[in-house]
């Protein structure tokens, strides 16, 4: 009786080619599912990233709406806001960045967070500015605190909504290229599509990386707010892709 209480012992207990098989297969499992796990992550933070985004854009309209339909400006006259430029592209005053006059409208005044991308390493620029504040390429010192996101340059100068023609397929907003990298992370808070931080495309499929946007953070775009206040996702090719009225910088073109 002992002898086949051993034996039954023996049988139950596994091989090591079983223990091999087992690992193997745990192994397998763990490739397929990693990556689908830091899809999941990365489709998350997107997400994330385009609801504040969204948030942005309604706030955009509440102040639009508020300042006889006028964009909110960098470089006004005078402190009012909704005074025009007078003298056309006035770049020698600055009122600070129009982030933080739309930022009472968000969510009734919400936490600056809003500006941070969860995808972004860098949203602040620390890496790329030094103590002072100043750029650590020499650019100067930017208008207003860095964040995750640039505002279109366009929109910079007292820009009424009657302006811009095509609202839906203009871009307002759009995300500051940072990789935590100060030689190529872009050190402002808005960018000047006639000035090459865009680039000119060559043809529709000319994809090459702006230097102002960091065009493919999620899944190979990156999302962007418009002049109507909608946020979206799309392909850095079809947001510069030109089209009527729009021929030289695609929907980076207000007017």
């Amino acid at each position: 009786m002992a002898y086949l209480s051993m034996k039954q012992k023996k049988s139950t207990a596994f091989t090591l080619i079983e223990l091999l098989v087992v690992i193997a297969i745990i192994a397998i499992l763990a490739a397929i599912l990693f990556p689908v796990f830091a899809s999941a992550r990365e489709k998350a933070r997107s997400i994330a990233c385009l609801s504040n985004q969204s948030q942005i854009g309604l706030a955009l309209m509440m102040y639009v709406e508020d300042y006889d339909e006028r964009y909110p400006q960098e470089h006004p006259t005078d402190s009012n806001p909704v005074q025009d430029d007078a003298q056309g592209q006035l770049e020698t005053i600055d009122y600070g960045s129009p982030f933080q006059k739309i930022l009472p409208s968000v969510a009734g005044g919400a936490s600056p967070q809003i500006y941070i991308c969860p995808d972004d390493p860098d949203p602040h620029g620390a890496d790329i500015l030094n103590a002072k504040g100043s750029c650590l390429n020499g650019t100067g010192i930017p208008p207003g605190q860095l964040e995750s996101y640039l505002l279109n340059a366009y929109f910079l100068f007292g820009a009424a909504e009657g302006q811009i023609p095509e609202p839906s397929e203009t871009i307002y907003i759009a995300e500051r290229r940072s990789t935590g990298d100060v030689k190529t992370d872009f050190c402002d808070v808005h960018f000047h599509p006639w000035l090459g931080e865009i680039q000119s495309p060559t043809s529709s499929t000319d994809t090459k990386d702006p230097i102002a946007i960091d065009s493919r953070r999620h899944s190979g775009g990156s999302n962007y707010v418009f002049a109507d206040g909608h946020a979206k996702w799309q392909r850095f090719s079809q947001a510069r892709q030109p089209f009527t009225d729009h021929e030289l910088y695609g929907e980076f073109q207000a007017f």
